[in-house]
């Protein structure tokens, strides 16, 4: 983690067009990377959450809270994995897609949908709709509710209907609209401690189809 964000930081780039000026900037990056290197590691986690979570994604699944980051999360005592599992195929799109990466569910309530800014975890493609499906960490079950999706929310082969809510046990398969590429393996996680903010958290992960929709959305 911290060798990922140091790196980051290190080759970020800022206009200049004088060698007097890239050499402050070298120094001053000397320094700014000195000084990231010895910060202790919970106040380098609260200032450089942004990078905390884009280094961690690199690495492995993001978690993923609700838009109220800030908040404690005490009532939420077990975490979920979803891990991608279609085949990757996007000819029905038209263009290449890349497959989403793995989602950790951290919080007692996530959106999923296409859109940043409409949705806790984002999926960019086409056949998920903007706002798709609410996933709620419930007393240890995952529940999934459709919201109105144009392709669907599929448990294994089952659609839910609009607006439906359904408990899904490990091991089962949530498809949001596209088998091929939005297409999750659920995993149970460990239970974490409860009560910490989501910048303090550690991971402590023991991992324990539908029909075919061509239709994009709006």
């Amino acid at each position: 983690m911290m060798d990922i964000t140091t790196q980051s930081l290190s080759h970020a780039k800022l206009p200049g067009c004088s060698t007097s000026v890239a050499a402050f900037h070298s120094k001053a990056s000397l320094l700014a990377h000195n000084s990231i290197t010895f910060q202790s590691p919970k106040n380098f986690f609260a200032q450089l959450q942004g990078v905390r979570i884009k280094a961690k994604k690199e690495r492995g699944p993001g978690a993923v809270y609700s838009s109220g980051a800030e908040r404690t999360l005490t009532e939420v005592a077990e975490r979920w994995l979803l891990v991608p599992v279609g085949d990757g195929d996007s000819s029905h799109i038209g263009f290449k897609v890349k497959m989403p990466d793995a989602f950790e569910i951290a919080s007692s309530e996530v959106t999923v949908g296409r859109l940043p800014d409409k949705a806790d975890m984002v999926i960019p493609v086409a056949t998920v709709s903007a706002l798709h499906a609410r996933i709620q960490n419930k007393g240890g079950n995952l529940v999934v509710t459709d919201l109105d999706s144009t392709n669907g929310t599929f448990i294994d082969k089952k659609r839910l209907p609009p607006g439906a809510s359904v408990s899904v046990p490990p091991g089962s398969r949530i498809t949001f609209g596209d088998t091929h590429l939005a297409m999750f393996l659920v995993s149970k996680l460990a239970t974490v401690e409860a009560a910490i903010k989501p910048e303090e958290s550690q991971d402590k992960a023991e991992i324990d189809g539908p029909p075919e929709s061509n239709e994009t959305t709006s």
